[in-house]
């Protein structure tokens, strides 16, 4: 892999989860989506898909590193957000026969439209830090940076690329 391609694929892997993000949003506003269009293990997203796969190739930078606890710290609030969405109705028997199921779902969309803010605050501390990344790597020499991944064949990177998009 070389540099331009690191770099590329960064970019890849942000949009990938901006679209994402986009797609969270619409569906906490209400907007019906399939589920599998947003998935909520953090290695099903194509943002994920990208950091356990070609993205490992720059898993030796501690600043790589570092987004993958703030990838899975989003994920733990998608989850949230979709448990009240599309969870299991929680409430007992009782609740169940004898209370209102709108305002259960209402009371469901309020707490998922609650938890949004935290989801966007920490896409956003996601990206910055994917951005310390493009910056490490775009400071970096080829030297520094051939040293740090070793070079791959640019087949491989067409396909690691495709995969991203």
């Amino acid at each position: 892999m070389q540099k331009v391609d690191a770099l590329t694929m960064l970019q890849s892997a942000k949009s990938a989860h901006i679209q994402w993000r986009a797609r969270a949003q619409v569906l906490v506003a209400g907007v019906p989506l399939e589920k599998e269009q947003v998935p909520v293990v953090y290695t099903d997203c194509k943002f994920g898909k990208w950091y356990y796969g070609a993205g490992q190739q720059l898993s030796a930078l501690e600043t790589y590193r570092a987004v993958e606890d703030l990838h899975q710290q989003l994920h733990m609030i998608y989850l949230q957000i979709f448990n009240r969405l599309f969870g299991d109705d929680d409430r007992s028997a009782l609740k169940r026969i004898f209370g209102s199921k709108k305002k259960h779902v209402a009371e469901n969309a309020a707490e998922a439209q609650r938890l949004l803010p935290q989801l966007i605050g920490v896409s956003e501390t996601l990206l910055e830090a994917i951005g310390v990344v493009e910056n490490q790597i775009r400071h970096m020499s080829e030297d520094e940076f051939n040293s740090l991944t070793g070079r791959d064949d640019s087949r491989r990177m067409e396909v690691e690329l495709r995969a991203i998009n």
